[in-house]
């Protein structure tokens, strides 16, 4: 049997195969930045590098393109949806011990129906929630309608 040809001799590339998620591939694609700050457990001590995650909703409030009210309910909104995530139901109704979310979690839930309702149609809601939830920045979102999303979600929750 003859011994198959390596991709590179079919024509095609070879996949290049990134196992490495850490430091280095984050400040490659962006998604980390490098700064120096205090060392917390000796102050007294110069300065030490650090890598720091890049918020995105945290960078456009740097840049000045949310106003701090903007920024607050993008925290909130971050909040609730880290406090209702991993409700778990057991729906196999054969007698096995079944557990349903907590009561913080419902609130986090109800508290989330209200921000949906108020940031508008559903595209734009899963646009809000993958940029704050997720970190990522989905290429059919404009600025100017994730600002005015996250500015009805203040008025929503009073700020």
């Amino acid at each position: 049997m003859p011994k198959p040809k390596p991709a590179r001799a079919r024509g095609r590339p070879e996949r290049v195969v990134t196992v490495d998620f850490g430091p280095a591939q984050r400040l490659a694609n962006g998604t980390a930045w490098v700064a120096y700050r205090a060392d917390p457990e000796s102050p007294a001590r110069p300065s030490v590098k650090a890598a720091s995650a890049k918020i995105i909703y945290h960078q456009l409030w740097l840049a000045g393109h949310l106003t701090d009210e903007h920024h607050e309910a993008a925290d909130r909104y971050l909040t609730r949806l880290e406090v209702a995530s991993g409700a778990q139901v057991d729906t196999r109704g054969n007698g096995a011990a079944s557990y349903g979310p907590t009561v913080a979690q419902v609130a986090a839930l109800a508290d989330l129906r209200v921000a949906d309702a108020a940031i508008g149609p559903a595209p734009l809601v899963a646009g809000v929630r993958t940029v704050i939830g997720w970190n990522i920045w989905p290429p059919d979102l404009e600025v100017g309608a994730f600002r005015a999303a996250l500015g009805r979600l203040a008025e929503a929750w009073g700020m």
